[in-house]
């Protein structure tokens, strides 16, 4: 995407970058060590972002930029965020990195500050502590801030950078920010953010407004307006996986298309639009399809319990269900069994010693078991009385930074048909219901979401088969299993 400037403006792009380019020193993956080197998409959107009318005034106040995974927003945004607290002449300017949650915001703000760290130019100016960094020169500072934290309101910001509107769940933080800008004389909110699902949000809103401006008058109709909009994606209602369109949301030159061919591999089909085609979808996408679960059935097979076996137990939100799904290798392929506990089964809800009871009377019949990995919110109490019998149990939060790979590892499994059930109906139902849900940092996970149904069993499933083979090749240690 470029565009030409008209005689009446001027851009501070030029300055932005040579800012970069001089200062900031990279701190990630094969270019740490290296001041930042721009890409021509970095250049086009510098000059188009930091453009100013005769009289100094900026043409943008807010700004919408969205580009598919692993181009470079983050470390962009850290740019642009350490530009605005000493590049800039605003004098005491207020910086935030900004986001859904306090987390996703550090993102920004970390890379900031470890670039601060590398950079002997940065620290002469510049002071990086845990949740601030300070300007010696100009009294500025630079802050985390999230949308669930309070006093969004009253803030007086020049730069703010908002990373990943789309996790957005509401408006609030975002037309504070906007809001907040009037004592400013050249404010400017910049959102970077790849595509979501969710058309109530403020990222979705803005994208609409995005694509009118555009549809109606261009880029012309976006600096009357003041609300920048470049967005980078795959030609909506292309097939997805027609390559020919996949370099459209990937502009950075180190996107090749040999490894988004293995990302959509890996990835069920909306998760891979979102992520790498930076298209919005409609609904949050099943994370595999029926016909690829029906395909890893193996019902001929007898259970070995001799074998080294890991087992995951999931305990429904309400306690009124459970599962607990063990697995085990033979060969290269990984076999799994069920455990479904419904109330419908017993006429009553399962409590929590239920479960364990029932854990502690199924785990009896391996004579290897290796581990037993549960979520410690809902079953710690249980999980510490079960270790005190010598029963290996080990804690698998229900976390992103957990379920992300677990789910990922499981998808993998399953569609590559190395996974191995006997075809239970139950089993079946909850695996299928779960759907991959995007993850505030660019991943997925398997999750309930809206859908009615239990999925107990498909969150036992992955738990056991990522302990399963991250565990495989590792000698157990020695122990004693005492039932009673």
């Amino acid at each position: 995407m470029s565009v030409s400037l008209a005689p009446s403006y001027v851009t501070e792009g030029p300055r932005v970058r040579r800012f970069g380019e001089r200062f900031v020193v990279q701190t990630k993956g094969r270019w740490a060590g290296k001041l930042i080197v721009h890409q021509p998409w970095e250049v086009a959107l510098t000059n188009e972002l930091f453009l100013k009318r005769p009289n100094g005034e900026r043409v943008y106040k807010e700004a919408l930029i969205g580009v598919a995974r692993k181009n470079g927003k983050s470390t962009f945004g850290a740019e642009l965020a350490l530009y605005g607290l000493m590049g800039s002449a605003e004098q005491s300017p207020e910086i935030y990195a900004a986001a859904a949650s306090r987390d996703q915001a550090r993102v920004v703000f970390d890379q900031s500050r470890q670039m601060v760290d590398a950079s002997p130019r940065l620290r002469d100016w510049l002071v990086p502590q845990r949740s601030v960094i300070h300007c010696r020169s100009n009294h500025g500072v630079f802050r985390v801030l999230a949308s669930d934290a309070p006093r969004q309101y009253g803030l007086n910001p020049s730069l703010v950078i908002i990373d990943e509107l789309w996790a957005h769940r509401t408006s609030e933080l975002y037309y504070a920010l906007t809001t907040g800008q009037l004592a400013r004389q050249n404010p400017l909110v910049v959102s970077i953010t790849t595509a979501g699902f969710d058309r109530s949000t403020i990222c979705f809103e803005l994208y609409e407004r995005g694509r009118k401006l555009r549809a109606e008058g261009g880029i012309e109709a976006m600096r009357e307006e003041g609300f920048l909009f470049w967005w980078y994606e795959a030609p909506p209602g292309s097939d997805y996986l027609d390559e020919t369109t996949w370099k459209a949301a990937n502009p950075s030159e180190w996107i090749t298309i040999e490894q988004l061919r293995r990302e959509q591999r890996r990835l069920p089909e909306n998760v891979f639009r979102r992520l790498h085609l930076n298209q919005w979808t409609e609904v949050e996408d099943a994370w595999i399809k029926p016909w690829q679960w029906d395909a890893c059935q193996a019902p001929e097979w007898t259970w070995d319990y001799a074998e080294p076996t890991w087992v995951g137990v999931d305990v429904g939100f309400k306690r009124d269900s459970a599962a607990i799904v063990a697995a085990q290798f033979h060969g290269d392929e990984l076999f799994v069994s069920e455990l479904i506990l419904d109330p419908a089964d017993q006429g009553r809800e399962w409590g929590v010693a239920d479960v364990r009871g029932m854990l502690a009377a199924e785990l009896a019949r391996y004579t290897a078991l290796r581990e037993c990995a549960y979520d410690p919110w809902s079953f710690r109490e249980s999980a510490e009385i079960l270790l005190e019998r010598g029963i290996p149990m080990v804690e698998f939060p229900q976390s992103a930074g957990r379920m992300s790979p677990a789910s990922e590892g499981l998808y993998e499994l399953v569609v590559g048909s190395r996974l191995r059930h006997h075809g239970d109906q139950t089993f079946r139902s909850q695996v299928l219901a779960a759907v991959a849900a995007p993850t505030d940092r660019g991943g997925w996970r398997i999750s309930k979401r809206r859908s009615l149904e239990r999925i107990d069993a498909a969150v036992a499933l992955a738990m056991a088969t990522d302990r399963a083979v991250t565990m495989h090749n590792v000698r157990p240690a020695r122990r004693t299993i005492v039932f009673g």
